[in-house]
């Protein structure tokens, strides 16, 4: 079994995440690790996201195996959003691990594709980063939030509005403020019904 060094190059600087594996192809049981950073268009969900313009990075060990390359690494990216609790930015840093298989002809949704010449490893960091991605990201861990009487970020400032009534007690609180209005109006009729009974 051979070993080549770190790659860094590729073929194509308009496809910077394609690398050259027809000679680990050719030699079962190669091994070649690769280093490879560019930006990514279109890394998003609906929370969060990688800037625009930002480095994705892939560190892989490519392994020559019967089917084809056998992928085994780390994908790292930063990523950016809103905050779902005070609606401030938030950013934070992705990194996964990855163990893919990229084979000729094989079946799109559980392999990569790869030619007898080439395998071009940006698919991969892609699904990695999109299926990382948080969808409601955090500022930090406790976020306070937002106070939903008067709006105020309770990580920045204390406001004075209480605390917000519990849903589930809200047919208890009716009961009480119709209560003290039934204590009122059978107090009213008290006196009338006493002066009665006194006058027959």
């Amino acid at each position: 079994m051979s070993s080549a060094p770190a790659l860094g190059a590729h073929k194509h600087r308009d496809r910077p995440f394609v690398v050259q594996v027809a000679g680990l192809l050719r030699d079962p049981g190669s091994r070649r690790r690769v280093e490879l950073s560019a930006p990514i268009d279109d890394l998003a969900v609906s929370g969060s996201r990688v800037p625009d313009g930002a480095p994705v990075t892939i560190e892989a060990l490519l392994e020559s195996v019967h089917e084809g390359i056998l992928v085994t690494g780390t994908v790292s990216a930063s990523w950016e959003g809103e905050c779902r609790r005070c609606l401030e930015p938030a950013r934070g840093e992705l990194r996964l691990d990855v163990r893919e298989l990229c084979v000729e002809e094989g079946d799109v949704e559980t392999t990569y594709a790869l030619t007898a010449d080439e395998l071009d490893l940006e698919p991969i960091a892609h699904d990695a980063c999109i299926l990382e991605l948080p969808l409601a990201p955090l500022c930090k861990e406790g976020c306070l939030g937002l106070c939903p009487e008067c709006g105020a970020n309770r990580n920045l400032e204390l406001c004075a509005c209480g605390p917000a009534p519990d849903s589930r007690w809200g047919p208890l609180v009716m009961l009480e403020d119709v209560a003290p209005q039934a204590r009122s109006a059978q107090g009213a009729t008290r006196p009338d019904t006493a002066a009665s009974e006194t006058t027959e």
